[in-house]
């Protein structure tokens, strides 16, 4: 994913052709939701890997109400149809994870060529108004990170990170989802990083 239009939302694995039509502010000029991560604590577990990072699948989605208290892990499946769910841009939100990840020191260095490895990061997050409209919002994101090497694109690993957080009971402007956002998105980030981190078996 490297042009520099604004891609706001694509669908995610999963999720039919039927649910894309719910993401919506695909007009020029709609105010874009950045992402801000908190201070970053460098890892314990640093890889001796040089990277390159590419965010490719990104969407922010809403979901049926009380979608999240369900047992069924996959909210893909109770993507809502239509919802005006913020505008992100996909270029702007690859080069925020990437200093995330330069200041978690994760890799010995992130490069452009002449990479060991490929990370190719898919974000998803979901947003919950909660059961009968009464309740505060619940925002799950979730990421998913495979390692590839670089020249063939086999899979060398695959780790999944999640992370949650609670906004206000109304959703009335882009303020009010931009916290609960980026707390939500650091959390997922966050623990798929550190099962990377620690998990050296299948890295080359």
């Amino acid at each position: 994913m490297r042009d520099d239009d604004m891609t706001l939302f694509r669908a995610a694995g999963g999720i039919s052709g039927l649910f894309a039509v719910g993401l919506l502010c695909l007009v020029t000029g709609c105010s874009t939701l950045s992402f801000r991560p908190a201070p970053v604590v460098p890892t314990k577990y640093p890889l001796p890997y040089r990277a390159q990072i590419h965010v490719t699948e990104l969407g922010v989605y809403a979901v049926e109400p009380g979608s999240t208290l369900r047992t069924d892990p996959a909210l893909a499946n109770h993507v809502l149809p239509a919802d005006s769910t913020p505008a992100i841009s996909a270029k702007e939100w690859e080069r925020a994870i990437i200093d995330y990840v330069t200041a978690r020191q994760t890799f010995l260095e992130l490069v452009e060529h002449g990479e060991d490895v490929v990370i190719a990061l898919r974000l998803f997050i979901y947003i919950d108004p909660g059961v009968g409209f009464k309740f505060n919002h619940t925002y799950v994101a979730r990421a998913d990170a495979l390692v590839k090497e670089p020249r063939s694109g086999r899979v060398l690993a695959s780790h999944s990170g999640f992370g949650k957080a609670f906004g206000a009971v109304s959703r009335n402007a882009r303020e009010d989802d931009e916290g609960p956002i980026n707390r939500s998105t650091q959390g997922a980030l966050n623990d798929v990083f550190d099962k990377l981190e620690k998990d050296r078996r299948t890295l080359p």
